[in-house]
């Protein structure tokens, strides 16, 4: 070979591992790219379900100050009826009808309460499998970014 075959090879191996290089370097860029949008994606879902927590534990809120206020409410008024049939010598008859009122305003409350404790329940139960969902996709992505910054 003379010395003119052996500038062409270097020349042709030189450009073929700038070639190389720059295809590695854009690679790792693409990596560093996504590695920081599945960042930013993993931070939105988090802010995401925090705000599903927080809004659930606002209607729980809600829903069992609704309920203690009609509680309070019920409690003042059979208080108020208690105190007027002993202030006005109530009959039995009297007594017996405000009995069956408490008994079924009871009831009531009791079965409103079961009904709104069971929807806080179900709201809450889907909390950790959507925790649960979370990690999980927070974990392949970690794998996905960990398994294409070892291919680069």
């Amino acid at each position: 070979m003379s010395a003119n075959d052996w500038v062409g090879v270097v020349t042709v191996t030189v450009t073929i591992f700038a070639l190389y290089a720059s295809a590695l370097a854009w690679l790792v860029g693409q990596s560093g790219r996504l590695r920081t949008e599945t960042k930013r994606d993993i931070e939105t879902l988090e802010s995401i379900a925090e705000r599903g927590l927080d809004k659930l534990q606002g209607q729980e809120s809600k829903s069992r100050q609704e309920l203690a206020t009609s509680l309070h409410a019920g409690i003042l008024s059979l208080q108020q009826q208690v105190n007027q049939l002993r202030d006005g010598s109530a009959t039995k008859p009297e007594l017996a009808a405000v009995e069956q009122r408490l008994a079924a305003t009871l009831n009531e409350f009791k079965a409103e309460t079961r009904t709104e404790f069971a929807r806080i329940t179900q709201k809450v139960d889907r909390l950790p499998a959507m925790e649960a969902q979370l990690a999980a996709i927070g974990q392949m992505i970690e794998k996905l970014s960990a398994a294409l910054t070892v291919r680069i």
